[in-house]
């Protein structure tokens, strides 16, 4: 007979997240686990800038909302705590939640855009977790970025998915 172990998950509060040390990686939680990444390459952060600036561009010129950047963690219904490479949140969803943009805390939800730039060792499943979080704490739209395949698939919800090869516009 096999016993199981009693390995219970720690409940991470915003505090404890935020009190990190800036060690050199990204931190997230998981199902009660913190998960620690490596800081991305340079065309990762390539991406990530130029995308960013797109972004932030036609947001100032239209006013629509906020962007942010990986550094920003949002706490997802189950209360894993992502941080997607690039996101948005527009101003009406601000003003519904009362959250204000200056605020020291983490997002109460997920972004309404949530920009994913895939490396080389992300899997299928992993990536799918991440949408599912995303997408059942408010994203309606998601961007996964492959610069292997120079692609990305657009993903309305965890079906309605297309994928956009090189050339193509989003």
């Amino acid at each position: 007979m096999i016993a199981a172990a009693d390995i219970s998950k720690q409940v991470w509060t915003e505090e404890e997240l935020q009190s990190l040390p800036e060690d050199g990686f990204d931190h997230e939680v998981v199902n009660g686990e913190l998960i620690v990444s490596p800081k991305n390459n340079f065309m990762h952060g390539r991406i990530c800038s130029r995308l960013l600036a797109a972004l932030m561009t036609f947001n100032r010129e239209h006013r629509l909302g906020v962007i942010l950047d990986s550094s920003t963690g949002f706490w997802m219904r189950n209360r894993n705590c992502r941080a997607p490479d690039v996101s948005f949140i527009p101003k009406m969803r601000l003003e519904q939640l009362r959250f204000d943009p200056r605020a020291r805390t983490f997002f109460p939800g997920a972004p309404d855009l949530a920009v994913e730039i895939l490396s080389p060792n992300n899997t299928r499943s992993e990536i799918d977790d991440r949408l599912r979080d995303f997408f059942s704490s408010g994203t309606r739209l998601a961007w996964l970025i492959n610069p292997e395949s120079n692609s990305v698939e657009v993903c309305r919800s965890l079906t309605q998915r297309q994928l956009i090869g090189p050339g193509g516009e989003l």
